[in-house]
């Protein structure tokens, strides 16, 4: 039976859930971070924008008064927890691939994984937000160009991790004698996870990657499920294991004291972000109520191929600490 695993995503822009007004903290962030690691939630993970997503949402009206609500750059603050964390993974969920070239990219990585001793999972995206590569000076690509993108950026870093010297001619990444030393902790090289909802997306984890994480925003429970049929198909289609690529979905935990009590604070979240309440409520990405009821919630995820749901989670330390511990102790 495949090892039903929690992991978080961490509150890195402010104001980003039901309950809160908050400005960021990173004190805060730590301090979920070191509770996630001392309660063995399997990964800590942070979102990676340069402007607060709370004021978009792809394919959706923009409210750009919301993106001066702060976020912290992804990279940064996720090095700054690996060096007081000691068994959580660390992962971004997930990186923009436009934002860095893909051999620096790789050098990063590689350097993260050196100083956490070995516990990075590279997690990468082709990127939605097409506003803040705008705001960044970042130039922005059409999605077929940035899907390709994303495969060429894969192919390179697996590359430069598992080489002594590489020479790379692709579409849009090119190096000549590239060298990176020194080479990854982990062999032959850390997961490279791919992010996003998307069939084409789908195929290039399949493909290229050892793992796959999905946005329950735009994918809802039964996409999931058709996504899922649809790698199986494609797995034995290329004679690859399916077992051999990992899932993992992105949940809101409302945490209350009943279920009754969590769902008052989910109708305030979403009308807040402009949902309809009952169409939210109904989304199997939404866990209500006690852990021991969240943790049930989930399974109906692992049942349906997941291996781990990752939780977003709010600016509220003692939110974290009760609800690690309350999952610590239900599973």
């Amino acid at each position: 039976m495949t090892r039903r695993e929690f992991g978080i995503s961490l509150p890195v822009s402010g104001r980003s859930y039901a309950r809160e007004e908050v400005e960021l903290n990173f004190g805060v962030l730590r301090d979920i971070a070191l509770a996630a690691d001392r309660f063995g939630l399997s990964s800590i993970g942070v979102h990676d924008h340069l402007l607060n997503p709370l004021g978009s949402s792809p394919g959706g009206k923009e409210r750009p008064e919301r993106f001066r609500y702060g976020i912290v750059e992804a990279w940064t603050t996720l090095s700054a927890l690996s060096t007081i964390t000691s068994r959580a993974r660390l992962t971004n969920i997930v990186l923009c691939n436009l934002f860095r070239y893909p051999a620096v990219l790789a050098k990063m990585a590689s350097t993260l994984d050196l100083i956490s001793d070995g516990r990075v999972n590279l997690a990468l995206g082709a990127g939605w937000f097409r506003t803040e590569c705008l705001a960044y000076g970042i130039p922005w690509k059409p999605y077929r160009t940035r899907v390709e993108m994303l495969r060429e950026s894969v192919q390179l870093i697996k590359m430069l991790w598992t080489e002594e010297e590489v020479t790379f001619a692709g579409k849009y990444y090119r190096i000549e004698k590239g060298i990176l030393s020194p080479k990854p902790v982990q062999k032959p090289h850390p997961p490279i996870v791919i992010g996003g909802a998307s069939e084409n997306v789908m195929r290039i984890a399949v493909e290229e990657a050892d793992g796959w994480d999905v946005d329950t925003g735009p994918c809802t429970f039964e996409m999931f499920q058709q996504r899922f049929a649809q790698m199986e198909s494609y797995c034995r289609e290329i004679g690859r294991d399916m077992k051999s690529i990992r899932i993992s979905v992105n949940a809101t935990p409302i945490f209350a004291r009943s279920i009754p009590e969590a769902r008052k604070l989910a109708t305030v979240w979403a009308e807040r972000i402009g949902k309809d309440p009952q169409e939210y409520l109904s989304n199997k990405s939404v866990l209500l109520g006690t852990a021991e009821d969240m943790t049930a919630s989930a399974e109906k995820w692992f049942e349906a191929g997941a291996n781990q749901v990752n939780l977003i989670m709010p600016h509220d330390v003692q939110f974290a600490q009760d609800l690690f511990e309350g999952i610590a102790k239900s599973r």
